[in-house]
């Protein structure tokens, strides 16, 4: 094969080869990964919310995708997140199984408790709950547990607690009415819509009025049970005129925190919290969740811990490319400089060519002392001294560059002092010496 074809050949074979590693390294880093998130059935407002921000992250080419699983209830969402079946939940604070391996990303919602009774109603508060007929507006069991636990700790008689669930879309006023099953009605609300909610002003109209009571003791059940935070509800909140309340009360409420599982990468949360903080108009799920997204507490001894890549952004530390994969990039430019050197060894054999035994080049001067010998005048002496000295240069510099082996050069000395000494013979006039017989 032709040098110019393997030169040819072999530009092409690293072309190829640098194309091939540049777009491997390209690929991995760019390729989105798809993370998984358990939410509730379709109409639940997680779902939608997992629906939104999944468009989000592939609108901002994040590095992410989120694949939404769908349960039939919302109880089923932590225990496919404990056992590994998906990357994401959202975990209501009241929750006493959260796994050890969840770490918060975000808190979505806050919901309040609201104790709803007709006016002129003799019902003052939780303590006052024995023989009422009690009501939980839930999709399903959730609330109706957590209320239990509430009554817990004031140390009520169960069997004279009349408590049961109704769905979301059952009719407050006809409850609490004249003649209603329900002589209290307890809600759970996201705070983000208590403000100026049509339905709670319906409510009043219908009713000529509701009250909402007080937990006064919230700050005293907060101590008590992980995960319920006192909420202070101002005047006026739920509906204008009259004002409902009609005055500042306590109450407790829930949140509700996006958590991911511990080995998440932490690059991966960075991007989910830039979706959720720099996007946060897009996902509110119709002013009744998300709309006011806040970062988890950041602060030891929390219900759930903060994950560290959410701790990052909070903190503004976001690690660029270089602080995450640089262990990862030494040890790649390591392995560049091992296949650099084979490389190079590889294009010196390819390239180089096998050097010139000295001894080939005596030959050369026995031709030169011939010449020397049969020369007649000093221009023909002339030019075959000046051809013996650069074949001796030719020697020297290939002894020095590697191009010509030292193999042969006791029969190169020999046969260019044979050559000097019928040169020099000749230049005399004497001739040169001949063998004798």
């Amino acid at each position: 094969m032709r040098n110019r074809t393997k030169i040819l050949l072999l530009a092409l074979l690293t072309l190829a080869l640098t194309a091939l590693v540049v777009g491997a390294v390209g690929y991995w880093y760019y390729k989105p990964t798809t993370v998984t998130i358990a939410v509730g059935p379709e109409a639940s407002p997680e779902h939608r919310f997992a629906r939104k921000l999944a468009e989000v992250l592939t609108n901002n080419r994040a590095s992410i995708r989120l694949q939404v699983l769908a349960s039939d209830a919302a109880i089923h969402n932590l225990p496919r997140f404990a056992q590994h079946e998906a990357d994401l939940v959202v975990v209501r604070t009241d929750e006493r199984r959260i796994p050890p391996s969840a770490r918060a990303i975000a808190i979505l919602e806050e919901e309040v408790l609201l104790l709803i009774t007709p006016p002129r109603s003799k019902f003052k508060s939780l303590a006052d709950m024995e023989r009422r007929r009690a009501v939980v507006v839930g999709r399903d069991g959730r609330n109706e547990t957590f209320v239990r636990r509430l009554l817990e700790q004031y140390k009520h008689d169960p069997k004279l607690i009349n408590l049961r669930t109704v769905p979301p879309s059952a009719a407050l006023d006809q409850l609490l009415g004249p003649g209603g099953a329900a002589d209290v009605v307890v809600v759970l609300e996201p705070l983000s819509r208590l403000s100026g909610a049509d339905d709670f002003q319906d409510l009043a109209h219908r009713l000529k009025g509701f009250t909402v009571h007080a937990i006064r003791d919230a700050k005293a059940l907060e101590r008590k049970m992980p995960g319920l935070y006192a909420e202070t509800l101002e005047a006026g909140l739920l509906v204008g005129s009259p004002r409902i309340p009609d005055e500042e009360l306590e109450t407790v409420a829930l949140q509700r925190i996006l958590v991911a599982r511990a080995k998440m990468p932490e690059a991966q949360v960075v991007d989910l919290m830039r979706a959720l903080f720099e996007s946060g108009r897009q996902l509110a799920v119709e002013e009744s969740f998300a709309t006011r997204i806040e970062p988890p507490a950041t602060e030891k001894g929390g219900l759930i811990a903060i994950h560290p890549g959410a701790d990052q952004y909070v903190a503004s530390d976001v690690k660029t490319f270089f602080d995450r994969y640089s262990d990862l990039l030494y040890v790649g430019l390591s392995a560049a400089g091992i296949l650099g050197s084979g490389a190079a060894a590889l294009y010196g054999t390819v390239f180089r060519r096998a050097p010139i035994h000295a001894g080939r080049r005596a030959q050369a001067l026995m031709g030169l002392r011939d010449r020397a010998r049969a020369g007649r005048d000093g221009t023909e002496l002339d030019a075959v001294e000046s051809e013996l000295e650069a074949v001796l240069d030719e020697v020297l510099g290939g002894l020095a560059d590697g191009s010509i082996s030292p193999r042969g050069l006791d029969a190169f000395r020999l046969a260019y002092d044979s050559a000097r000494e019928a040169l020099t013979m000749a230049r005399r006039g004497g001739g040169a010496p001949h063998p004798t017989t």
